[in-house]
């Protein structure tokens, strides 16, 4: 193509999508309505969860443990 090509006669096709699974939420609409309404989309373990996840109890009392993080449901299914 030239300097002189009318761009304006060129036909172009764009494809744009966009999926996701987020803590919260199964897709992007979900993801977006809970970032607009604030939802609080970490989970925050009780020491019985923490337990159960073969998490060591010593950790409990570490100030730098944390007992919080992001789930993601149907996890088995994810493919990256």
């Amino acid at each position: 193509m030239d300097s002189a090509t009318n761009y304006d006669s060129l036909e172009g096709i764009a494809i744009i999508g966009m999926s996701g699974r987020f803590p919260g939420a199964k897709n992007v609409e979900e993801f977006w309505q809970n970032l607009r309404d604030g939802v609080e989309s970490i989970s925050v373990f009780t020491n019985e969860e923490l337990i159960d996840a073969g998490i060591a109890p010593g950790l409990f009392d570490n100030p730098n443990h944390v007992k919080a993080g992001a789930v993601l449901e149907d996890v088995e299914f994810f493919d990256a």
